[in-house]
């Protein structure tokens, strides 16, 4: 049984048998009937500690709670898609901008540099008020909790 959302393309819930050793069935699809349970696991490697009962409750269990362990808290987290879409468009205008006009690219990419930054500042000290510890701020950012505590610690009042 396979579990999606639009706005988080890179993250397929699964409700997964849980086989009589306690491991899980090597695929979503192998369903077998030698199975003693269900557990919600994801396509990005995530898997929840709680098992289910057999049955088909059990599995309605496990698909609520990848949603609300998971996919809610990742969803959230991530930017709506359309701005993803804006943000790629403008990354490549401003490559073939550099290519036909470099002078004007990096003028450009200057005022972009100077916003983005106090942007940054602004999100980061946000995410903090909001609770979201280092380790999430690094993980939104791409870079480990000690890089993020790091470079902005001075800026963050939390």
């Amino acid at each position: 049984m396979t579990l999606k959302l639009a706005d988080i393309p890179d993250h397929e819930g699964f409700v997964a048998p849980v086989l009589p050793g306690g491991e899980l069935s090597p695929s979503p699809s192998a369903f077998t009937k030698d199975f003693v349970g269900y557990q919600a696991t994801c396509s990005c490697g995530w898997t929840d500690r709680r098992r289910y009962p057999a049955t088909p409750e059990g599995a309605k269990e496990a698909e609520y709670r990848w949603w609300s362990r998971h996919a809610a808290p990742t969803s959230a987290q991530a930017p709506p898609n359309w701005l993803v879409v804006k943000s790629d468009l403008l990354c490549r205008q401003i490559v073939n901008l550099t290519g036909e006009r470099p002078l004007a690219a990096l003028a450009l990419l200057a005022q972009v540099e100077s916003w983005q930054r106090t942007l940054l500042d602004q999100a980061v000290t946000a995410a903090r008020k909001n609770g979201a510890s280092w380790a999430e701020v690094g993980q939104a950012m791409g870079v480990s909790k000690q890089s993020a505590h790091e470079r902005f610690k001075d800026h963050v009042d939390a």
